[in-house]
């Protein structure tokens, strides 16, 4: 536990320290800051509902994608990751100690984004929308950690996020307009995401959004500890 203490202050003060990865994370409120300022006295309640699906699918897709990868890829590149798992940190504890930090960054923005985007949740909305937020993040954090675990450098991390961004970012928000390919999104995660802004008001959690939403999070933590362990990272 003390191990899992340790790495999660590390993670913190990395971020903190990575202006780049600060400015990408900041982001989505600048940007929805921007639009409230320019609307003025007409950002009415669809416009709130709009730029808070827009930013938070640019904070949860792009954020955590490039947080996850970016961090990760310069751990490996500085070895700072080696000297971690020379220490005696396993594959699940650098995973706990990983996700929990960043997922909590991100989420802190997510939250940051309701007021700014005007919208006032009843207390089992506001539990729907900490629920949902919280697990799309993680699940994406776990694909950046992926990312970041095969990828060579930051570069080559970089390289990989972009169609991701755009798969995972812009694919629901089509679905929102086709029948055809809502079919798809209906079993992508952050079409889960999307759906749930979209009735953020009268939302209501079905088994078929657990069940996608867990069954995201158990391959990914699968995934990535598989692609730990090939890099010879996890004896």
């Amino acid at each position: 536990m003390r191990q899992v203490l340790a790495l999660m202050d590390l993670k913190i003060r990395l971020v903190f320290a990575n202006i780049p990865v600060c400015m990408t994370l900041l982001m989505p409120v600048g940007l929805t800051l921007s639009a409230r300022m320019i609307s003025g006295s007409d950002f009415s309640e669809a416009d709130g509902l709009f730029s808070l699906g827009m930013s938070l699918s640019l904070s949860i897709v792009m954020g955590a994608v490039l947080l996850g990868s970016s961090m990760l890829a310069e751990e490996k590149e500085k070895h700072t990751l080696r000297v971690l798992m020379t220490s005696g940190i396993s594959g699940k504890q650098y995973i706990i100690g990983s996700l929990v930090p960043y997922t909590l960054i991100v989420e802190g923005i997510n939250l940051v984004l309701l007021p700014i985007c005007n919208v006032r949740l009843s207390l089992r909305n506001f539990v729907y929308f900490i629920g949902i937020t919280l697990v799309t993040t993680a699940i994406t954090m776990l694909l950046g950690f992926t990312i970041g675990i095969i990828s060579k450098n930051t570069t080559e991390a970089s390289a990989y996020v972009t169609p991701l961004f755009l798969i995972l970012g812009m694919l629901p928000i089509f679905g929102t307009l086709n029948e055809f390919v809502k079919m798809f999104t209906d079993w992508v995660y952050m079409g889960i995401l999307v759906d749930y802004v979209k009735d953020i008001y009268d939302y209501h959690l079905d088994f078929r959004d657990i069940f996608v939403l867990l069954a995201w999070l158990g391959v990914d933590i699968w995934v990535f500890i598989k692609a730990y362990q090939k890099n010879g990272l996890d004896e």
